[in-house]
């Protein structure tokens, strides 16, 4: 029996922390969700916005601190807080970055804390092992100022001495993160992104005889998903073939995007990555077919055999044009793979078993503690 009541997630930024929200509240586990301004995947219920005053940029940078810490100070107590994108309520000014920390620690069981983004800790281009990352043409494409080179990635020097400080644990969604393992004092725990499959509408590919085949591309971000490889691949496949079209998709409301990946029967979602990432396993789960980061490096890093359906998207264009179309042969077996992907989503990446996966470790922390 669970003794953990209370657990506070700590920003969201990829619709993670969303689902772990909801999963724990459906399990009968009071969770708050503390925000700071960025937008969700949905409408979270009850969320806490710790940021109100990020939309009135200058005028309100002085204030957004000393509001932070007053809401930190007025917390109540938790048995879990546990965080992600960032380990601080306070983004800026960054020479206040943390100071809350001594604070929270003092209010919390179990500080926990999973890498799934490009912070100041778990930035991508601090993995050394990759063979290869989106940080090139992230900074070329998305990053023109170099923010994260110049800003994110010289924080850690000050996180990381932090994390090993006030946090407990610690956990990573893919091997882009793994180097988190290098920096903290613990065992980083390896957990998959959790998905609400019941949420996710089922508009299947559907197995062809004749016809032409969508393609879709569906970049948030072009230098991170490398919509330029995947636009030099589709020119390739459009000299071995004619039977499809192709169309990338960005920038629309939710609902929009929605609509108009209805009727695709393939979408390219990154090219960079080495396994996918919340936008892949929703498409997936609507029974798309999927190309993205599914290398044996990020099968490794899970110890999980080679059933996911995801089609590795290989940052060579030659080769991602040759799977294209090796995959646009298979149409007659679309309707199986689609069935596949759905139900490997709801095996490996269910909300409330991830759920779960937290809460057990986080006991065991807790347990300690109280030994």
């Amino acid at each position: 029996m669970s003794s953990i009541k209370k657990i506070l997630l700590v920003n969201d930024t990829r619709g993670a922390q969303e689902y772990l929200h909801r999963a724990f509240n459906e399990m009968g586990i009071k969770c708050d969700i503390a925000t700071f301004g960025w937008p969700t995947i949905n409408k979270i219920d009850n969320a806490m916005n710790f940021d109100p005053f990020r939309k009135l940029g200058l005028f309100g940078k002085p204030f957004r601190p000393l509001l932070n810490l007053y809401n930190v100070i007025r917390l109540d107590d938790y048995d879990v807080a546990s965080y992600v994108h960032r380990i601080s309520f306070i983004d800026k000014p960054h020479f206040l970055r943390y100071a809350d920390l001594p604070i929270l620690r003092k209010k919390v069981s179990v500080m926990s804390y999973t890498g799934l983004g490009c912070d100041e800790i778990s930035f991508i281009a601090g993995n050394k092992k990759l063979p290869y990352s989106p940080c090139n043409t992230c900074q070329k494409f998305d990053d023109p100022k170099h923010y994260c080179q110049k800003v994110v990635r010289p924080l850690g020097q000050k996180a990381i001495p932090k994390l090993n400080e006030y946090f407990d644990c610690a956990f990573s969604i893919g091997v882009e993160y793994s180097h988190v393992g290098d920096l903290f004092k613990n065992t980083v725990i390896p957990i998959p992104l959790p998905i609400d499959i019941n949420e996710i509408p089922w508009m299947p590919a559907k197995s062809k005889n004749s016809g032409k085949i969508n393609i879709i591309h569906t970049p948030s971000r072009p230098g991170f998903k490398g919509t330029s490889i995947v636009l030099e691949a589709i020119q390739i496949l459009k000299q071995m073939r004619n039977d499809f079209e192709f169309q990338v998709v960005t920038g629309l409301p939710f609902s929009e995007y929605i609509t108009t990946i209805k009727d695709a029967d393939i979408i390219v979602d990154q090219v960079w990555s080495q396994h996918p990432g919340v936008n892949a396993l929703w498409l997936l789960a609507m029974g798309k077919i999927v190309f993205s980061g599914n290398t044996d490096m990020a099968k490794e890093y899970f110890n999980l055999s080679s059933d996911c359906p995801i089609f590795d998207a290989s940052p060579d264009p030659t080769l991602l044009a040759k799977r294209l179309n090796e995959v646009i042969e298979m149409k007659n077996n679309y309707c199986h793979l689609s069935e596949a992907g759905r139900n490997y989503v709801k095996q490996h990446h269910d909300h409330m078993k991830i759920a779960s996966t937290y809460l057990k470790h986080w006991q065991i922390i807790k347990d300690n503690k109280n030994t």
